[in-house]
C-alpha cells in the first residue's frame, strides 16, 4: 500500500485521508486559472494571499481520548501564504485555428504548527503547464483538444474539481493554492448547445501520499442557455493504491483501483421573468466495483433564492448531501462512498467550516443552509450552518477513528464510528472587504458543537471546536 501521509498522524488527530483529498476549506483566493486572451498574445496574472488561524479544540477532543500519548495540542494558532504568478497565451494559426497554453507557479509555506500538527514547511512547483489547439469547422462545430498540467473539473464540483494535494510538506492547508491536475489530456467537441468530451486525468498528489490515482471517461452536455444545463459522465480509475476502509474496522488495499462512475448534473437558473434570482442544481454519483463488491451512492443539490428587492440583497439556500457509508451487517458488500476529488470549500461540498477539515464526505448526511448579504458594494457577509450527521452507525467516517469494543447481546464486538448518528452542528460566518480592485480582506469564524454521536465515543466531555482566520488576498 502507498504510504499515506495523515495515516501516521491517525494517533494524534484520529483522523486521516485528508491530505489525499481537498479536505479543507478553500477561500476566493483560490481561483480558476485564466482563460487565453481573446485576441493574439499573452496575459500575465499574480495571486497572492496570507491567512492567519487559530483553533482551540481541535478535532473536539478525540485525539486526547484516543491517542493520549500523542500530546496533541488543541489549541493552536499559525500562518499560511502563497504567491502564483503565471502567463496564458494564444496565437491563432489560420482563420479557424487557434494554439493556446499557460503556465504558472506556486511558492506555498506553513508558518508554526496547523491543526495536523505540520508546519514550518513549503514548496515551489509548478501548477499550470499545458498547451492546446482549437479549430472551428464549416459547420460550427468546435473542436478543442489540449493537454499538460492544468485545472479540470466536470459537474458541479462533487467529485472532480481538486486535482492537486495542498498541505503537509507543501504547506498551505486551508488555503489550498493548488488546483491543477498534474497531466491530463482533454479532447472536446461543441456544437451549439451540446458538448461532448473524452478525458484522462492524473492527480498532481503529494509525494508523501502518492497513491499513483489514473483515471478516464467522457462527458455529455446540453446547455441551450446561461442559466440551464443538464450533463452526464462516465469514468473509471483505470489504477490507484489508495486503501478503503471497511465495517468494523479494517482496510481494503487498492480499494479505488478499477473503481466506475456515473454522474449525472443540472442546474437551472433563470435570469430573467417571475423566477430570477432562484437557483436549482444536483449532482448524484453512482459507484460501482465489481472487484471488490462496492456499490455506493452520493448526491447533493442547492436551492437558492436571491431577494434582490429587499435590504442588504438576501440570498437564501438550502443543499442537502448524502454520501453513503459502509453498512456494518453486510461482510461481503462495501458501501462506503468515494469523493474523489471534491470541491471543499464552504460555498460548495465542505461539511463544515471547522468540520470540513474532518469529515471527509463519506458516510455522511449533511444539511447545509447559508445566507448571503451585500452589506455594502464593497462588504460582503455570508453565515452558514451545517447539520452533519453519519449515514451508518458503528462504521469508519474516516479511517476507522474511534476504533473499540463493545458488548452487544453478550458478545464483545469491534467497531468504529459512533454509535448514533448526529456528529456536528456548526455555524460559520465570513466577512469579505473589498480593498481595491485587486484587494480584498476576509475573516471568518466558525464554531462546531459535538452532537450526540461524538458524545457517545468520548466519555470525558467531548469539546466545543473553535476557529477563526483572517485573510488579505491579491489578484491581477
Amino acid at each position: 500500500m502507498p504510504p499515506i501521509p495523515s495515516m501516521r498522524r491517525t494517533a494524534a488527530c484520529a483522523l486521516t485521508a485528508l491530505a489525499l483529498a481537498p479536505g479543507a476549506p478553500a477561500p476566493a483566493t483560490a481561483q480558476a486559472a485564466a482563460p487565453p486572451p481573446a485576441a493574439d498574445g499573452w496575459t500575465w496574472t499574480l495571486d497572492a494571499a496570507a491567512q492567519g488561524l487559530f483553533a482551540s479544540h481541535a478535532f473536539w477532543g478525540l485525539a486526547q481520548a484516543f491517542a493520549p500519548a500523542a500530546g496533541y495540542d488543541t489549541r493552536t494558532t499559525w500562518l499560511e501564504a502563497y504567491v502564483r504568478p503565471g502567463v496564458a497565451g494564444r496565437h491563432a494559426l489560420d482563420a479557424a485555428t487557434t494554439a493556446y497554453g499557460g503556465v504558472s507557479l506556486v511558492a506555498s509555506g506553513t508558518l508554526g504548527e496547523d491543526v495536523f500538527q505540520q508546519g514550518n514547511t513549503g514548496r515551489v512547483l509548478v501548477d499550470d503547464a499545458y498547451l492546446g489547439v482549437r479549430r472551428t469547422l464549416a459547420g460550427g462545430t468546435t473542436l478543442d483538444a489540449s493537454a499538460g498540467a492544468q485545472r479540470y473539473g466536470r459537474g458541479l464540483g462533487l467529485l472532480l474539481a481538486m486535482g492537486a494535494g495542498n498541505g503537509y510538506e507543501r504547506g498551505a492547508v486551508t488555503l489550498a493554492p493548488r488546483r491543477a491536475w498534474g497531466m491530463t489530456t482533454v479532447v472536446r467537441a461543441t456544437h451549439g448547445p451540446a458538448t461532448l468530451e473524452a478525458f484522462y486525468l492524473d492527480p498532481n498528489e503529494l509525494a508523501s501520499g502518492d497513491t499513483g490515482t489514473r483515471l478516464a471517461g467522457g462527458r455529455a452536455q446540453w446547455a441551450p442557455s446561461a442559466s440551464t444545463s443538464f450533463g452526464i459522465a462516465w469514468f473509471e480509475v483505470l489504477r490507484s493504491g489508495a486503501p478503503y476502509p471497511q465495517a468494523p474496522l479494517r482496510l481494503v488495499e487498492n480499494g479505488r483501483d478499477g473503481l466506475a462512475t456515473t454522474d449525472p448534473h443540472a442546474r437551472w437558473a433563470p435570469a430573467a421573468g417571475p423566477l430570477a434570482g432562484l437557483s436549482v442544481s444536483g449532482e448524484l454519483a453512482i459507484q460501482r466495483n465489481d472487484r471488490i463488491a462496492m456499490k455506493a451512492t452520493g448526491w447533493g443539490g442547492e436551492v437558492g433564492w436571491r431577494l434582490a428587492g429587499l435590504p442588504l440583497q438576501p440570498r437564501l439556500s438550502w443543499s442537502p448531501r448524502y454520501y453513503s457509508g459502509d453498512e456494518p451487517g453486510t461482510r461481503d458488500t462495501l458501501e462506503r462512498f468515494d469523493p474523489l476529488f471534491y470541491d471543499a470549500s464552504p460555498a460548495t461540498w465542505s461539511s463544515g467550516g471547522n468540520g470540513s477539515l474532518a469529515f471527509y464526505n463519506s458516510n455522511l448526511r449533511v444539511d447545509r443552509f447559508r445566507v448571503e448579504l451585500t452589506v455594502s458594494p464593497r462588504d460582503f457577509v455570508n453565515v452558514n450552518y451545517w447539520n452533519v450527521r453519519a449515514a451508518q452507525a458503528d462504521s469508519p467516517i474516516q479511517y476507522g477513528q474511534a476504533g473499540r469494543l463493545v458488548s452487544q447481546g453478550g458478545t464483545v464486538t469491534l467497531v468504529s464510528g459512533v454509535p448514533v448518528r448526529p456528529l456536528t452542528q456548526e455555524l460559520y460566518a465570513e466577512w469579505t472587504r473589498v480593498l481595491s480592485q485587486r484587494v480584498f480582506l476576509t475573516a471568518g469564524f466558525g464554531v462546531a458543537v459535538p452532537d450526540d454521536g461524538l458524545k457517545a465515543i468520548l466519555p470525558a466531555g467531548a469539546k466545543t471546536w473553535v476557529g477563526g482566520l483572517v485573510n488579505l488576498s491579491y489578484r491581477h
